[in-house]
């Protein structure tokens, strides 16, 4: 009895070490699971000014809380980086640097670069240890300069040959150079282009184009090489004028000798005059009409990428559970005016109390969406997208900070992109329709005239919550701007 009794005692004791193991096994697993994640950047290169606020987007996939884990983000060495975030704190940082700590339990751990310097141009690494496991991704940031004016001199070498150079400062990235003849013949072929810095990190560019001293005019243009949604072009100029003889010289002095006393002279004098009147202003048309022919090129939409933005039509229409209660949407959910007179409506969450916006009733997590507005007879509007849980109460601040990526009119004709800042728009035409592109998986925001298919604006960042279509037909300013926003019927072409 007794050795029957260890035996059943042994074997009791084997199992629930298995079971022991078989539980430590699972536990381990499990953590490894929940554990496991990756780091998510943009595929293509963040875009920023001088002096502009940043964000450098990445974000855990899936959306794990990171307020525990280890985030790093450094240029070249991981031992020296620009941000710290351990032990529920920042515990290093570079100046001008910070996280938002309340966005970390959203898997938010995006770099916020303030007040930005040409020196931040770099390609920055985000590196997030949990304790079990360790991810990176990397961001490009382009920090753009639009350098001065470039202007052409002329020079000679010690062969006699005559050549042009084009010059300008302060440009960062380096600009792209594009020279043109008379008629308009792109010989940029035949030149050579250099570059050099100076204390503050800007670009002196040089190109130089051997020529021909003859009867010409050539324009340079410089455009920056960041991607868009803008382009930042300038243009210098130079003519050649055939040489004046000695003998011709002579002979011009005695002619306006003999205008003195001759009518005839006078007249041919005068005819002479407007004849150079009128050289010269073809000749100071010439960079002109070449820069704007360079920039509606860059501007303007090819029909593929068209066909593809038309492709991504969404069936949109006005949600009057978010209107302000000075604005009346239409039955349809397709028009909204503002009136002076508030309409009897209860407030909820969702309502904003203070601004004249509405939001869309569909909402979007991921994919490509394209809506587009009717805006002409107005003399103000805003269009764009919101975040889901951005702010509706009370005043606004609309900037992509605070989850509004929008463009706006404002006294009939200036437009502005609402980047923190309002940054102008120069455009040309008056936009009457305006195309809304949303590429959630991408991060991008983009504005175009749909009746022109040229583009205005871009923006680019990380979504990470549902996004609406954001609308404000703006104060009806007594009637000067009564005239209501219209969602367009689908376009699929």
């Amino acid at each position: 009895m007794k050795v029957e009794r260890n035996q059943s005692e042994s074997t009791m004791n084997l199992q629930m070490r298995w079971t022991l193991l078989i539980l430590l096994f699972l536990h381990n697993t499990d953590i490894s699971w929940a554990d496991s994640f990756i780091v998510v950047g943009p595929s293509k290169p963040v875009v920023t000014y001088v002096g502009e606020d940043v964000v450098l987007p990445a974000s855990l996939s899936p959306a794990l809380n990171a307020e525990a884990f280890e985030v790093r983000w450094f240029t070249t060495d991981i031992r020296s980086p620009e941000l710290l975030y351990a032990d529920h704190t920042i515990m290093q940082q570079s100046d001008r640097r910070t996280l938002s700590i309340d966005n970390l339990k959203n898997g938010n751990v995006s770099l916020i670069i303030r007040n930005v310097h040409v020196s931040d141009d770099h390609l920055y690494r985000c590196n997030v240890y949990s304790g079990l496991r360790e991810e990176e991704t990397q961001v490009s940031l382009t920090v753009e300069v639009l350098g001065a004016q470039p202007s052409i001199t002329m020079s000679s070498t010690e062969g006699q040959k005559t050549r042009l150079e084009c010059s300008a400062e302060k440009w960062n990235p380096q600009p792209e150079v594009t020279w043109r003849d008379m008629n308009g013949a792109d010989v940029t072929s035949q030149s050579t282009i250099k570059s050099e810095r100076d204390s503050k990190g800007l670009l002196r560019v040089s190109s130089v184009l051997p020529v021909k001293e003859e009867y010409n005019v050539f324009s340079c243009l410089m455009r920056s090489k960041a991607p868009k949604p803008d382009w930042h072009s300038g243009l210098g100029i130079y003519s050649f004028s055939p040489g004046v003889s000695g003998w011709l010289v002579a002979f011009c002095v005695l002619l306006v000798l003999c205008l003195v006393v001759t009518l005839l002279l006078v007249i041919q004098w005068r005819r002479m005059r407007e004849t150079n009147t009128r050289y010269d202003s073809i000749v100071g048309f010439l960079p002109i009409w070449f820069l704007y022919k360079e920039i509606e090129k860059s501007q303007r939409v090819t029909n593929a990428e068209w066909r593809r933005i038309c492709s991504s039509a969404a069936d949109v229409t006005f949600d009057p559970e978010t209107a302000n209660p000075y604005l009346i949407v239409s039955e349809d959910g397709k028009e909204v005016r503002h009136t002076d007179t508030r309409q009897r409506v209860t407030d909820n969450p969702k309502r904003f109390d203070y601004c004249a916006i509405v939001l869309a009733r569909e909402g979007f997590t991921s994919g490509r969406h394209y809506w587009e507005v009717e805006v002409g007879g107005k003399t103000e509007w805003d269009l764009g997208v919101a975040r889901e849980s951005a702010n509706r109460k009370g005043r606004i601040t609309v900037s992509p900070y605070d989850g509004y990526w929008t463009v706006c009119l404002r006294n009939e004709n200036e437009y502005t992109a609402n980047i923190g800042r309002p940054l102008p728009l120069p455009l040309r035409v008056k936009p009457q329709t305006v195309g809304v592109f949303l590429d959630y998986d991408e991060g991008q925001v983009s504005f175009y005239n749909a009746q022109s298919r040229s583009h205005l604006y871009t923006f680019t960042d990380s979504f990470t919550e549902p996004l609406y279509p954001y609308f404000s037909p703006c104060l009806n300013d007594g009637g000067k701007n009564a005239t209501p926003l219209v969602i367009c019927p689908l376009r699929t072409h």
